[in-house]
């Protein structure tokens, strides 16, 4: 007799191994979605909704794991893991949409929650299936002083031409960044940015069919930059800069990035108490106050900010628990491409490490990253078809 483990990562993985085995049709849909499981916690309960959420999560045949202190006569507000397969969490969600106002509203998140994530992002003329493929934002820094590429594009010609290649290369986005925000490096003035990214804008414009976007936090850059043909920004203060009101004029995506500090000090003894807490609570308030601005939902793409105010363990963490920011709704991006962290581990400088940018982006990838920002798009391409030709 052989006998093996089996692991099932979907309902239409689930659906094949049973009709493998010669499983009805019609028992087939009930039956796959038992067989895989999730873990979904929900934070800051009020005790009665931790408690009745227990109940019927056992009724439904899974759990859920909730404080001691939501328990009389404490019965103090917090966190719950709700424990169950896809079946036993949908019948919850049914439940749950029959109570009181409350719990019916987390009974909506929970459903919503568990959806296959796969949206249209327009970004100009072109449109990206997130959660079908994963895309490729190269960076171009038209600066002397990125922590690895400072200088080599800083020539107009130079940048126009690494531009082109990597378009050629497989590129998806082109990011075009005129200030370093490298650990400790020093802000420019707004005129010295636009002097920098605006001629490569410029020239660029239909001479390259993918769009471009500006990485830039500044409005003055990004209203310049949308002027001459930008069309997304990428936001590493996360609209704390003002940079809201051109979003919503311009109705284009951006990026709203995780920062702790500013680039000059996000080093300096960075904390957290648990950092995938921290990050999704803050995209969380700046995805509300982008919607509050008048900003669409569906132009938000959200990124935790590897290396931005993070220690190493902190990185490491990012990326393994990547999936948890699926929570928020959102396209998620992520840069990884030669980071420190990866210097760390391999003990080698930013030049010595593609084989680890690539590494840490397939496994972002797996664990739910849409656009991999990278600095090497060829090689970074190659390794995406495989991963999604075997992940999606």
């Amino acid at each position: 007799m052989k006998m093996y483990i089996k692991k099932i990562n979907n309902v239409e993985e689930a659906k094949k191994e049973l009709e493998k085995i010669g499983v009805h049709k019609d028992a087939i849909s009930i039956l796959s979605p038992k067989m895989f499981h999730y873990n979904i916690k929900v934070k800051n309960l009020q005790p009665q909704d931790a408690i009745i959420i227990k109940q019927e999560m056992l009724c439904c045949g899974g759990d859920a794991a909730i404080p001691y202190d939501a328990l009389p006569p404490k019965a103090k507000k917090g966190d719950a893991i709700i424990m169950g397969n896809a079946s036993q969490i949908e019948r919850l969600v049914e439940r749950l949409k029959r109570q009181y106002k409350r719990l019916s509203e987390i009974g909506e998140k929970i459903d919503e929650l568990m959806g296959d994530g796969k949206k249209i992002l327009k970004i100009g003329n072109k449109k990206f299936e997130i959660g079908k493929k994963s895309y490729i934002m190269g960076i171009l820094n038209v600066t002397p002083d990125s922590f690895y590429d400072g200088g080599k594009y800083f020539d107009l010609e130079k940048a126009i031409e690494r531009a082109k290649k990597m378009e050629k290369e497989g590129a998806d986005i082109i990011d075009i960044g005129g200030e370093s925000t490298r650990p400790f490096s020093k802000r420019i003035s707004i005129e010295e940015e636009i002097k920098r990214v605006i001629p490569v804008i410029e020239a660029l414009n239909g001479e390259i069919k993918i769009p471009i976007s500006i990485d830039t936090y500044k409005p003055e850059v990004a209203e310049k930059a949308i002027e001459k043909g930008a069309k997304m920004i990428n936001d590493v203060m996360a609209l704390r800069n003002g940079i809201e009101k051109v979003v919503k004029e311009h109705d284009i995506p951006v990026v709203i990035m995780h920062m702790k500090g500013k680039p000059e000090t996000m080093q300096i003894n960075p904390y957290y108490e648990d950092v995938m807490d921290e990050i999704i609570e803050f995209l969380e308030k700046r995805i509300k106050f982008a919607v509050k601005n008048g900003i669409n939902e569906d132009n938000i793409i959200i990124d935790p900010g590897i290396g931005f105010g993070k220690r190493h363990e902190d990185n490491i963490k990012i990326i393994s628990h990547l999936y948890e920011l699926k929570s928020l709704g959102h396209p998620i991006l992520i840069g990884v491409s030669r980071k420190s962290f990866i210097g760390n581990i391999l003990k080698l400088p930013p030049e010595e490490r593609l084989e680890g940018s690539i590494a840490a982006g397939i496994i972002a990838i797996a664990n739910g990253a849409d656009i991999i920002r990278c600095h090497d798009v060829k090689e970074t391409k190659r390794a995406i078809m495989v991963a999604d030709e075997i992940l999606r």
